[in-house]
């Protein structure tokens, strides 16, 4: 899939209205209200229904309800965007009850990260839409949120390509696990539920692709075996560079004598392409939002994004 064969939504402006759904795990109300005073703070006003704190098992809901939202939300025109609460479990299945010729007539923003994942690769791969890896809004919004991190989510939801970038000490450089520059379309997500995709409809095609994965509460050599796994089923071929986030050791890790780097290392050194760690990205402070689907380079051990993910005049179809 080129870039130029998807869809990229429209861009938000200071006013409109983002649609808050809960697609996955239960959110907690003092959480929710704080990241909308944050999108408050940005300018823009938020929509939900009292269905977003329903709670069911370790889900928000039944999946019939929240696939639902999902596609009440794209529908309805004064939603500009679509912003999820929170990950933990229940995205994927979601998907049977989706209806793509819904959600590609009404091409919107999609925001989320963690097990919002598989949404994110269900969209970018059956619906052809560009989707945002970024914040969940019962967590990551709150009040100590570093102002140069909104800057930049808002800088890549407006398509401002000076504000999108990461800020310059957010880090500066990564570390370089194999040196290189490269450039490709921008894709990847939370490492476990990515590897969930491989086999299924929504299994996004990774040539000519900067792979960025993270994840966290995951045993070094659990990340192991799914690198191990992805690089066994052929997933790597094609794949210009890969640029991992911040992955926390668990406690019965940080006394190893290694660390994620040398895992990360071990498994994928011999490929031919760059890889760079710790871009602040998913499940850590302060993360960065990145555009699934738009140009992307590998450059001065930096992740830089090479075009916007929105357009600006209502035709968002290229």
């Amino acid at each position: 899939m080129s870039s130029h064969s998807l869809i990229r939504p429209p861009a938000l402006r200071e006013g409109d209205c983002i649609g808050l759904a809960a697609p996955a795990s239960p959110i907690k109300r003092e959480l929710f209200f704080e990241g909308v005073e944050v999108l408050h703070s940005l300018g823009f006003r938020v929509h939900y229904t009292p269905r977003i704190f329903d709670a069911k098992r370790y889900l928000a809901g039944s999946d019939i309800d929240r696939a639902a939202e999902l596609h009440d939300f794209f529908i309805n025109p004064d939603i500009k965007a679509i912003f999820c609460c929170r990950g933990g479990y229940g995205s994927q299945r979601l998907i049977p009850h989706l209806k793509p010729a819904i959600i590609t007539a009404h091409p919107k923003i999609f925001l989320g990260y963690s097990d919002v994942t598989s949404l994110l690769l269900y969209l970018y791969s059956r619906c052809h839409l560009v989707t945002f890896h970024g914040p969940a809004v019962a967590g990551d919004l709150h009040r100590g949120i570093d102002d140069a991190v909104l800057r930049q989510l808002k800088g890549v939801l407006t398509g401002d390509k000076a504000a999108m970038q990461a800020p310059a000490h957010h880090p500066a450089s990564l570390t370089v696990i194999r040196p290189g520059e490269a450039a490709g379309r921008l894709i990847g997500g939370c490492l476990s539920l990515f590897v969930c995709s491989i086999g299924t409809s929504f299994q996004p095609d990774l040539h000519d692709t900067i792979l960025f994965l993270e994840d966290r509460n995951e045993r070094y050599y659990a990340i192991d075996r799914m690198l191990t796994y992805l690089k066994l089923c052929g997933a790597f071929e094609g794949v210009r560079g890969v640029v991992f986030g911040c992955i926390d050791p668990m406690p019965a890790d940080r006394d190893h004598p290694y660390d994620i780097v040398d895992v990360i290392a071990d498994v994928l050194g011999e490929l031919n392409i760059p890889i760079l760690y710790g871009f602040p990205a998913g499940h850590c402070p302060q993360a960065l939002t990145l555009p699934f689907g738009v140009e992307a380079a590998i450059r001065q051990n930096r992740l830089v994004l090479s075009a916007s993910a929105v357009v600006q005049a209502s035709n968002s179809i290229e």
